[in-house]
């Protein structure tokens, strides 16, 4: 058997055991979600306490797998509190984060995989194997960052990312590999926006940035005659706004946030509202025609217009909606399925 045989043969089986035992960490990940969060914030609280005693002003977050760590089998997530030259800044606070635990399937499957390498007569080494479990072990990363999203959204849980983060700075959680690779899994500014000066500067710089709308968070805006048509909305939250004149149709608003929110005369044409919420919300003379519901939580209840296809789509109950999440995280295919792949 040659090496590109062998290589192959390895990778499949590999590939398959993974995919196997993934569904297992999924689920304790969200089982132990609250265990999560609590491990999230008690880190943070350690890296308040650095920042404290540098006298370092924190502007944003980051929280990044590295990959050294997992030739030793150690999935530490590093949270960096980086100062006003960001991604450049030379010295930020540091602090981990150990979610080892939730990683014991993975750790499973690499000690099968090596106890099988002598059936390759040497044409597979150790080599191999980390590289193929450190591939899937960042997967599973972004999935913990998929998650924490979510869990991110109750303000309680976000109490220490308000303190460690000075109030004249947008609140920015970043998730990935170190700083040059990674999303925006948490972003909150104090200041509202009333007269939609700051969406309309985001939508300036939205098309050499597509994706510079995605995690905002808006409050108290008054959003008139503006075109929002296909922009990157994903995960975007508007708290207490009110859109008079606005398309969205065609806008990716996956997971987005509609809280307290007022429409006249609005258009979700073929919008993509999967997994989307709108609380508390008031709607007059609404085009909805072709928009996709998926999982999308209503509260109190389905906004009038709607066809009766998008109505099964309709969730009723916040614990539909964290089920919804779940089936999400495990990457399913279907209705719900975010088709980043997970994050």
């Amino acid at each position: 058997m040659r090496r590109e045989e062998a290589l192959r043969d390895f990778l499949k089986k590999g590939d398959e055991m993974l995919t196997a035992r993934e569904p297992l960490f999924w689920e304790r990940l969200f089982v132990r979600k609250a265990e999560v969060v609590s491990r999230f914030r008690e880190s943070l609280v350690r890296l308040a306490r650095r920042c404290g005693e540098r006298a370092k002003e924190c502007r944003y977050l980051y929280c990044s797998l590295l990959r050294v760590d997992l030739l030793k089998s150690r999935y530490l997530t590093l949270i960096q509190a980086v100062g006003e030259d960001y991604a450049l800044d030379p010295d930020p606070a540091e602090e981990l984060l150990d979610l080892g635990d939730f990683f014991d399937e993975l750790e499973d499957v690499r000690a099968e995989l090596l106890q099988s390498l002598p059936r390759y007569n040497g044409k597979v080494d150790p080599g191999d194997v980390r590289k193929l479990t450190a591939e899937r072990a960042v997967e599973w990363f972004w999935k913990i960052g998929f998650l924490l999203r979510f869990l991110l959204r109750v303000p309680e849980n976000q109490e220490e990312i308000m303190a460690i983060i000075p109030e004249q700075f947008p609140r920015i959680v970043r998730w990935g590999e170190y700083r040059d690779r990674g999303e925006t899994i948490f972003f909150y500014e104090e200041a509202p926006d009333r007269e939609g000066e700051r969406l309309k500067a985001l939508l300036r710089q939205s098309y050499s940035y597509p994706y510079i709308l995605q995690t905002r968070y808006l409050r108290r805006g008054e959003y008139k005659r503006i075109s929002l048509e296909e922009k990157r909305m994903e995960y975007a939250a508007f708290e207490g706004c009110s859109f008079q004149d606005v398309s969205f149709a065609g806008a990716g608003l996956f997971g987005a946030r509609f809280l307290e929110c007022r429409f006249k005369n609005c258009s979700f044409r073929e919008a993509d509202l999967a997994m989307a919420r709108f609380e508390s919300c008031a709607f007059q003379e609404m085009d909805w025609e072709g928009a996709g519901f998926a999982k999308t939580l209503c509260l109190p209840g389905p906004p009038p217009g709607l066809g009766g296809e998008q109505k099964k789509e309709i969730l009723a109950k916040e614990e539909q909606y964290n089920a919804a999440v779940f089936l999400c995280g495990t990457g399913q295919e279907g209705p719900g399925h975010h088709s980043s792949g997970g994050i």
